[in-house]
This record gives C-alpha cells, sequence and structure tokens, in this order.
C-alpha cells in the first residue's frame, strides 16, 4: 500500500471510529465528564489508534469531546447542550428549505411527501412486532421526507449545511423505538404534506420549524430518563 492509499485508509477508518463515539455520546454509553480510552476503543473496533485520536480530533471540533493535556480526551459535559443547538438550527434550516419548497414544488412535491407519510402509516399500524427491519424502513422513509424537501429547495449550499447536522444512524434507529415519537413524527409529517398540498409555504415553514423542535425535546427527555434510570451500558 503506497502513502496516498495508507492515508485515505486512515481516513475512513478515523470517520467510522467518529460516528461511532458520537452515537455512543448521544446514546449515554458515554456520559459527560468520562475519559475516553483510546486503546480500549482500539481494540473495541478493531482499528488502529491514530484514526481514533483523529476521531477524537474531529469530535473536539463538534463541541462532543475535549482533548485536555496529562488527562486525555473526556465527553464534553455540555455535549447534550450541543445537541440541542444542532437540533435549534435544524429546525431553521429545515423550515427554510420547507418553504423554498412549497414555493418551488408545492401540490407537486405533496404528492410525494403523502406517498412517503401512507407508507410510514402502513409500517407503525401494521399488526405484530415492531422489529428491528421494520424500524429501519421507517427511519430511512423518514430521512427520504426530509430530503426530498432539501432537495427541492435546490440549494446546495442548504443540503450541505443539514448534512452536517445530521445525527449518527444508530442514534436515530434506537429512538424510532418509541412508539410515541412514532406517532408525533408521522402526524406532523402528513400536516407538513398537507400544508405542501394547500400550496401555504409559510405553513410548511411554521410546521417544519415546531417538528423540529418537537424532536429535540423528546431526544432530551429520553436522555433524561435514561440517566434517572441508569440503563445505559458502558462503552469505552
Amino acid at each position: 500500500m503506497n502513502a496516498g492509499e495508507d492515508r485515505l485508509k486512515n481516513a475512513s477508518l478515523s470517520d467510522l471510529a467518529r460516528d461511532r463515539l458520537r452515537a455512543a455520546i448521544i446514546e449515554g454509553k458515554l456520559r459527560p465528564g468520562e475519559k475516553i480510552n483510546i486503546e480500549r476503543v482500539s481494540e473495541m473496533f478493531g482499528i488502529s489508534r491514530t484514526p481514533v485520536r483523529e476521531a477524537l480530533k474531529a469530535l473536539e471540533m463538534d463541541g462532543m469531546v475535549r482533548i485536555e493535556a496529562h488527562r486525555g480526551a473526556i465527553v464534553e459535559p455540555l455535549a447534550w447542550r450541543e445537541i440541542d443547538h444542532r437540533y435549534a438550527i435544524r429546525s431553521m434550516l429545515e423550515g427554510y428549505a420547507a418553504e423554498q419548497s412549497c414555493l418551488i414544488g408545492g401540490e407537486k412535491l405533496a404528492s410525494v411527501l403523502e406517498k412517503n407519510c401512507s407508507r410510514v402509516r402502513r409500517e407503525i399500524e401494521a399488526p405484530g412486532k415492531m422489529s428491528a427491519k421494520k424500524l429501519r424502513v421507517i427511519a430511512e422513509l423518514n430521512n427520504e421526507f426530509h430530503r426530498t424537501i432539501w432537495l427541492a429547495s435546490g440549494s446546495l449550499t442548504l443540503i450541505r449545511f443539514l448534512d452536517s447536522l445530521e445525527l449518527p444512524r444508530s442514534f436515530s434507529d434506537s429512538f424510532w423505538i418509541e412508539g410515541d415519537y412514532r406517532e408525533q413524527v408521522c402526524r406532523h409529517h402528513e400536516e407538513i404534506a398537507a400544508a405542501f398540498a394547500a400550496g401555504d409555504s409559510a405553513k410548511a415553514r411554521s410546521l417544519m420549524e415546531r417538528h423540529m423542535l418537537a424532536s429535540a425535546d423528546m431526544i432530551a427527555s429520553a436522555a433524561h430518563a435514561d440517566d434517572e434510570s441508569d440503563r445505559a451500558a458502558p462503552c469505552c
């Protein structure tokens, strides 16, 4: 392997480690103020220490980790506040995306969004156990709903910003387990689709902003419940 290929491999492994560590922080497996053991993370992920160090540097830039002299990397005590900030920013950006997309696409886009909502509704109301496979389908449909609106806005800058604010897949997958959250998201999406059908861009923006802020409230509630019950498993 030449030097260029080696750098590329380390970069991809660093991205993997960053996503998994970020998910562990968000899910409470790594607690605020907890020291992150690089050797243990390296062993658990099956990668060398260099990509893990690079991942921690990236997470420090994200406000999730703090690297201190003579102590190493610790989980930023304000990590959950950073997640709140992300959702506050996303609510504004996604609201703007909804408004612009409604102005551009309106009724045509509404048909696509309504079909997406119908598929989600069928999944959550189908009899039987809510399996991991079904939860993944619902999560993917949720992403599809939002990305449809992003793309229809016609703004590459907006799409890049929103991409950078997304949370790890493992976090979103685990969060869909909550039945109340599934129902809330489905209902909110249906209301947003109805605003598109009516060509009401201002309402589409308002509903999307409310939807994102409500999601942040649900996430915070779940985090506090986990803190109180201390059910989170240790990670690194």
